[in-house]
């Protein structure tokens, strides 16, 4: 079965330690219209995300459950913590079935169960890469940045609150420097000179904070 080329501005990502599933997947998808990158693992594929920009990101995600390392159910997580709206497909054996299903809590957008049928595949992303709507019909516009960043940070400081943690102020400076301090580097390819710029910040200081916040 191949879908109308319509497919060219969906990227989807497959995460599958099985050489031979990241192959299939991605020839089928790729002639059915969809922009495709495949990992071998859960960690290089969660690297890759962190570093996209919100218009690098993929439009799905298609990830095994068991790999080595990180696997599909923390993948699931830490992804929807950075970026709750991209959807992500599980694809799972039967004998992991009933975790599966648990899981979907976590907000995984739906399950292949292994062996599958690459028709019904196809079909699902089709499904998941169709825009989401509101309740007039109109697709929604895309999450902002401000969106995309504050839900995490809720999430976090929920999860400080109920600890019981009394700090929590002190600890988010700390993260919310030390990411501004990743993602200057990041954007000067490491100049530590154009990232203190990029900061307000002089060289000593960043120097400073280099060896305060790692």
């Amino acid at each position: 079965m191949n879908l109308p080329l319509k497919n060219t501005l969906n990227t989807i990502w497959i995460i599958d330690d099985d050489q031979s599933m990241r192959w299939v997947l991605e020839k089928t998808l790729v002639n059915n219209g969809y922009r495709v990158s495949a990992f071998e693992s859960g960690s290089v594929a969660l690297a890759n995300f962190k570093r996209a920009s919100l218009t690098e990101r993929p439009n799905l995600i298609i990830t095994d459950v068991r790999m080595p390392g990180i696997n599909g159910f923390e993948l699931l997580k830490q992804i929807k913590n950075i970026s709750p709206r991209t959807p992500i497909i599980i694809m799972t054996a039967y004998t992991d079935l009933d975790t599966t299903v648990q899981n979907f809590q976590e907000g995984a957008f739906e399950y292949l169960t292994k062996p599958f049928d690459i028709d019904d595949a196809l079909q699902l992303v089709a499904r998941a890469c169709e825009p989401v709507v509101d309740d007039s019909g109109h697709p929604k516009p895309p999450a902002s940045e401000v969106e995309d960043w504050q839900e995490p940070l809720r999430l976090w400081a929920k999860q400080q609150l109920a600890r019981g943690e009394t700090d929590i102020l002190k600890s988010a400076a700390r993260i919310f420097e030390k990411t501004l301090l990743d993602c200057a580097l990041e954007a000067t390819r490491g100049r530590k000179q154009d990232a203190a710029r990029l900061l307000g910040w002089g060289r000593n200081t960043l120097t400073r904070k280099l060896r305060e916040l790692n």
